[in-house]
C-alpha cells in the first residue's frame, strides 16, 4: 500500500469520526453573555414601546387602506409574476370575477380620489382567498420544471423576457427568474 494511499484512508477516518452529524445551521447556537443579557433584559422593552408599536401602526394602516379602497390582500400581488400567473389560471370564476371587479371598483375610486362608505368597510382584507392556489401553482411549476429536466444553473446570468434556455415563448412550461 503506498504512502499516499493509507494517508488518505487515514484522514478519511479521522474526518468520518469527528464530521458533525447534525448541519451547522441547525445545531443549537450558544449566545454570549452580552446577547444573553440583551435577549432578557433590553429586548422586551424595545418590543413594548418600539417594535410592536410600530408594526402594529403599519399593520392598521395597510388594514385602513384597503378597507378605504374594498380590496384584500391578496389583491396587491403583481399579476405578471409566473407563480401569480398560473394561480390566476388555478383562480374559480367567482373569486376571478370578484378580485377583478374589486381591483376595477378600487381603480376607479382611486382616481376620483374617494374611498368607499364607512358602513362598507367593515371586512377583514387580510383573509388569504388566493393562498392554496399559489401553493398548488408553485408545486405544478415546480414538477414541470423537474419533468423538463430545467434547473435554475441552466440559467443565463441575464435573461430578461427569455427564459434560462433561451425560449421565450408565451405560456411556456419554463418561469422567468
Amino acid at each position: 500500500m503506498s504512502f499516499y494511499r493509507a494517508l488518505s484512508r487515514t484522514i478519511i477516518k479521522n474526518y468520518v469520526e469527528t464530521r458533525a452529524v447534525v448541519p451547522w445551521y441547525q445545531q443549537e447556537q450558544q449566545l454570549t453573555a452580552f446577547e444573553q443579557w440583551f435577549k432578557e433584559r433590553l429586548y422586551p422593552f424595545w418590543f413594548k414601546f418600539v417594535k410592536g408599536p410600530y408594526e402594529r401602526y403599519q399593520y392598521e394602516h395597510v388594514v385602513a387602506e384597503l378597507r378605504g379602497y374594498g380590496l384584500m390582500f391578496d389583491d396587491m400581488h403583481n399579476t405578471h409574476e409566473p407563480i401569480m400567473e398560473r394561480a390566476m389560471e388555478l383562480l374559480p370564476h367567482d373569486l376571478s370575477v370578484g378580485r377583478y371587479r374589486r381591483v376595477m371598483r378600487a381603480f376607479e375610486m382611486n382616481t376620483k380620489k374617494t374611498h368607499l362608505p364607512v358602513e362598507e368597510q367593515n371586512y377583514d382584507p387580510m383573509i388569504p382567498y388566493l393562498a392554496p392556489f399559489m401553493e398548488e401553482a408553485k408545486f405544478q411549476m415546480q414538477e414541470e420544471q423537474e419533468l423538463l429536466r430545467f434547473h435554475p444553473w441552466d440559467r443565463r446570468l441575464y435573461s430578461g423576457p427569455t427564459t434560462g434556455l433561451g425560449e421565450n415563448t408565451p405560456y411556456s412550461a419554463f418561469s422567468v427568474w
